[in-house]
C-alpha cells in the first residue's frame, strides 16, 4: 500500500499528519515501538478514496504549473530534525507563497465547515498539520508563507471549497512539537485531556489504534468520553 511504503523504515520519526493529536499515541508508536492495531477495511477504503482525490487534484495542478511556468511543490517529503517530525505536504505554489492541504469530507462535515452555523470549535489538528508544513517551508526557504488553506472535496457531489486559516498556526505547530519533545524527556505523558488525548473523541477504540496498550485512556480514569 502507498501509505505503508511512505513510513516503513522511518518508525522513529513523528508524523506531520498527526500534528495536534494525542501525545501518548506518538510515544507508543515512535518511542516505545508498539505496533498499532491493524487498520480496518472501512478505514482503508476511506484512505483509498482520499488517495484518488489527491492524485487527480495534484495532477491537475501539476499540468497547470507546467503550462504556465509556475513553481510548485507536490507530495514533497518534509523533515524537521529539531523535533524529529517527518511528513508529506500536498501542494505549495511557490510564487503565491500558498500551501494547500487536500481533504475529503461528507455532507455532514461540509455543513459544519461551510453551513449557516459553522462549528465554532473545529478540529485544530488539521490547522496544526498545515502549520507544521509551513514551518518546514520557513526553514527550507528562509521565507514565511502568506497563505495556508485546506482544500475540501465533498464526496457526495464533488463540490470543492477552500478554508483559509491563519498563518499563526505555524507558530502553534512549533509550540506543539516542542512541547512533545520536552514532555517526552520525562517519558510517556500521563492521561490528561488537552494533551493526551487532545480531544475526547480521540480516546476511543474506534479511533485509537493504541487503546488497549494505553489501558482505556480517559475511560480508565473515570472521565467521560
Amino acid at each position: 500500500m502507498h501509505r505503508r511504503k511512505r513510513y516503513e523504515g522511518y518508525q522513529e520519526w513523528f508524523h506531520g499528519s498527526a500534528s495536534g493529536m494525542c501525545m501518548r499515541k506518538h510515544y507508543f508508536q515512535h518511542i516505545a515501538g508498539v505496533t498499532p492495531k491493524p487498520v480496518g477495511d472501512d478505514t482503508l477504503r476511506l484512505f483509498r478514496m482520499g488517495d484518488l482525490v489527491h492524485e487527480d487534484m495534484q495532477n491537475a495542478i501539476r499540468d497547470y504549473a507546467e503550462n504556465n511556468g509556475t513553481s510548485i511543490f507536490i507530495e514533497r517529503e518534509i523533515r524537521i530534525p529539531e523535533v524529529n517530525v517527518r511528513g508529506f505536504l500536498d501542494v505549495i505554489i511557490v510564487q503565491d507563497k500558498t500551501l494547500y492541504d487536500i481533504k475529503t469530507c461528507n455532507a455532514w462535515k461540509w455543513k459544519q465547515l461551510f453551513g449557516r452555523a459553522p462549528d465554532p470549535n473545529p478540529a485544530e489538528n488539521y490547522f496544526l498539520q498545515l502549520g507544521t508544513y509551513g514551518w518546514w517551508y520557513e526553514i527550507e526557504s528562509g521565507e514565511r508563507l502568506d497563505k495556508l488553506a485546506l482544500l475540501y472535496y465533498k464526496k457526495d457531489n464533488s463540490d470543492m471549497r477552500e478554508k483559509i486559516i491563519s498563518t499563526s498556526y505555524i507558530d502553534g505547530a512549533k509550540k506543539y512539537w516542542r512541547d512533545v519533545r520536552e514532555k517526552f524527556k520525562k517519558g510517556n505523558p500521563p492521561i490528561e485531556l488537552g494533551v493526551a488525548p487532545v480531544y475526547s473523541w480521540e480516546c476511543n477504540p474506534k479511533y485509537c489504534n493504541f487503546w488497549e496498550v494505553c489501558g482505556g485512556g480517559l475511560k480508565a480514569k473515570g472521565d467521560e468520553l
